[in-house]
């Protein structure tokens, strides 16, 4: 009987430690990749690469589509943007927010936030909304600032995209995407 509980014994050793240490000798110079997949790397890569726009960054398209909309009520901006999935495999663009600044000063002037989730096919481009609300020391900066302005330069800093649950942060040069914006102070 102890025979057989050793030969047992062994054999659950063998089916647990032969796979694993087969596999880790696969990944021996990529240990990470046992972890993160091909589909990760190439999001995360795309993405720090720059967002496109024309600009021959290796990201994926990215490009306002008509004037945006300004509330002044709600202190709301909408931007329609189209996005090009040029990625080889579907994506779900679940959430993207973030800081808006000022190209010429700076300085924050809201926080900018995805409408809806969008699934977007490979090859495909879809269009989304681009939320962006003022805060009241941005409406200050306008007419302080842009007295006189009746159009503004703003870009998206910091700006924080989830990708079928992988989280990419990039900052203002990374995003690139600069906008002309109504000045809310006229």
């Amino acid at each position: 009987m102890d025979k057989i509980t050793l030969i047992l014994t062994l054999i659950t050793i063998a089916i647990v430690v032969v796979p694993v240490v087969g596999v880790t000798l696969n990944y021996q110079d990529n240990l990470v990749g046992l972890f993160i997949t091909p589909e990760i790397n190439e999001i995360v890569d795309k993405f720090s690469s720059g967002v496109g726009g024309g600009d021959g960054s290796d990201g994926p398209e990215v490009q306002p589509i008509g004037p945006p909309e300004y509330d002044p009520i709600s202190r709301t901006i909408k931007q329609v943007i189209q996005f090009e999935n040029t990625f080889p495999f579907d994506i779900t663009l679940k959430s993207m927010s973030g800081n808006v600044q000022c190209v010429e000063h700076g300085f924050d002037l809201g926080v900018a936030s995805l409408e809806n989730s969008i699934s977007i096919p490979v090859g495909e481009t879809k269009t989304v909304t681009l939320l962006i609300t003022w805060t009241e020391d941005a409406i200050s900066h306008f007419g302080t600032a842009h007295e006189g302005e009746e159009t503004v330069e703003v870009v998206l800093a910091n700006i924080g995209v989830d990708i079928s649950g992988i989280q990419v942060q990039l900052d203002k040069n990374q995003m690139g995407q600069r906008m002309e914006i109504p000045n809310p102070a006229l």
